[in-house]
């Protein structure tokens, strides 16, 4: 028997130094306001001088976005880099602790998965018995021989033993049998019962059969249309 001492929860890592302090700069909230307010002058678009007015709008608003996108991954790559180190560190100190635990778990399992073995094979015998002990029952009550007495009251004896096994035959505490599955073939799983399976359009690989079918000056719609898929073409506004 292990003697078990209590745990006491402990910080195993420490990040030391003062840490960030994330500002907006003055000018850029200022160049902010001013697209913001120019943008706003767009309220409709009925000719070509007004988109044209409006591209040159959302060119500016994009210009920005995108210079924010880049100063967001600056000022981000050493906090990226300091939570990998983090991380690294973490997996590092607990390998050995998740390895051992998993060994002790395979232990545990193998134990349980005898036990319920067992244990099957315990409730088959009192099946056995109990089944044997009736027969032996009404053979008494109908003959009332002796003989016929005795092997009732072995049989009720065998039945009563064999509950015992089964009764003490027991997975131990922390353990519990939880249902689990391996697929032995999806496509048979999606034809018997579709809502097990979850299906995704590969979108990329889509538009792009598309453009192929385009180029080669093909019917895209109907083509489209015979996979299931309906084709059309939407306005992509530039930003550059």
């Amino acid at each position: 028997m292990i003697t078990k001492t209590p745990d006491t929860e402990t910080t195993a890592l420490i990040l030391a130094g003062d840490g960030y302090q994330l500002t907006i700069a003055p000018e850029a909230e200022e160049r902010k306001q001013l697209l913001l307010a120019a943008a706003s002058g767009i309220t409709r678009v009925r000719t070509n001088d007004e988109s044209g007015d409006a591209h040159f709008q959302s060119r500016r608003l994009a210009r920005l976005a995108i210079e924010v996108e880049k100063s967001r991954k600056a000022v981000k790559e050493p906090v990226n880099r300091i939570g990998k180190l983090i991380d690294q560190a973490a997996k590092e100190f607990i390998a050995e602790i998740e390895a051992e635990q998993t060994r002790i778990n395979g232990l545990i399992g193998a134990h349980a998965t005898e036990v319920a073995r067992l244990k099957a094979i315990a409730e088959a015998e009192e099946r056995r018995a109990f089944e044997f002990a009736r027969a032996a029952r009404e053979a008494a009550e109908e003959s009332g021989r002796i003989a016929d007495v005795l092997a009732h009251r072995e049989a009720v004896a065998a039945k009563l033993a064999a509950s015992d096994e089964v009764a003490s035959t027991k997975v131990a505490q922390g353990v519990r049998f939880a249902w689990d599955f391996d697929i032995e073939n999806v496509h048979d799983v999606y034809k018997a019962e579709a809502m097990f399976v979850s299906m995704e359009v590969k979108r990329a690989a889509v538009l792009a059969w598309l453009k192929e079918l385009a180029a080669a000056d093909e019917d895209v719609v109907g083509r489209a249309a015979l996979l299931g898929i309906f084709a059309f073409k939407k306005p992509v506004v530039s930003s550059k």
